[in-house]
């Protein structure tokens, strides 16, 4: 670990009270940003700070839920005028819900925190990047955003659309400094996961696409990689999808 990669930079976090977002937050901190996490459970943000303040580092939670504007733009106040990285974390999963199961609250909830709320939160951070010369989006996917068979179609479709957006971030505003680039997982440890239904039908037809499937990923592996793509060091990539699935993908 780099322990100066993010020395003096401001980072914001998405969802960063559980698994990818809680251990990327403590990395970053761990490099030396400045951390601002967000999560919109009281209770996941209680235990987060526990454990922040159990590894001693220095990482700020507030309460943000991303399908409101309002609370959008007071997470964006909240960090100040500099905004280095943006790592977009939060998500929604849809319990495996196939088309003719799908209800219309499954697919407006997931709807709003995967895309909607995505394109709020960098909607919001884009002018601060912008006024400071420049700066950093990395959106974690999934490998559901290159085929069906990870999660029901709410989820797919959402993580598909993610792509669209950070490629026209990456196009539009590349000219002006502001990178965007997509981490797509496969299977990760965390609740996100565990929490999600798995019964019916469809879910066991996923289990044809799980088959090929690497043994999940530690959070922090994740992390790593949302890392090292939103440092300086990763200054000429723009635009990129890149899997961090174990080799998922390439089945």
């Amino acid at each position: 670990m780099d322990t100066q990669r993010h020395a003096g930079k401001v980072a914001v976090v998405t969802g960063a009270a559980n698994g990818i977002g809680r251990a990327l937050a403590l990395r970053l901190a761990r490099e030396g940003a400045k951390v601002i996490g967000c999560n919109v459970s009281e209770g996941s943000r209680a235990k987060a700070e526990e454990f922040f303040a159990a590894e001693k580092v220095d990482v700020k939670l507030v309460r943000c839920d991303i399908t409101v504007q309002e609370e959008v733009d007071a997470l964006v106040a909240e960090a100040g005028p500099r905004i280095d990285l943006l790592a977009n974390v939060a998500g929604a999963m849809d319990n495996y819900l196939p088309l003719g199961d799908l209800d219309d609250d499954t697919w407006h909830r997931v709807v709003d925190v995967n895309l909607t709320g995505l394109m709020r939160v960098c909607r919001a951070v884009l002018p601060t990047m912008l006024e400071n010369g420049g700066g950093a989006m990395v959106t974690v996917g999934s490998r559901a955003s290159l085929g069906a068979g990870p999660a029901g179609l709410a989820y797919a479709t959402t993580k598909h659309g993610l792509l669209g957006l950070v490629k026209s971030i990456a196009y539009y505003y590349g000219p002006q400094q502001i990178r965007s680039n997509a981490v797509l997982p496969g299977g990760v440890h965390s609740e996100m996961h565990t929490k999600s239904n798995r019964s019916g039908w469809a879910f066991e037809r996923a289990g044809l696409a799980k088959a090929t499937m690497a043994p999940k990923a530690h959070a922090d592996e994740i992390a790593a990689v949302v890392s090292w793509i939103g440092s300086d060091e990763a200054s000429h990539v723009n635009g990129a999808i890149v899997s961090a699935d174990g080799g998922w993908s390439s089945a």
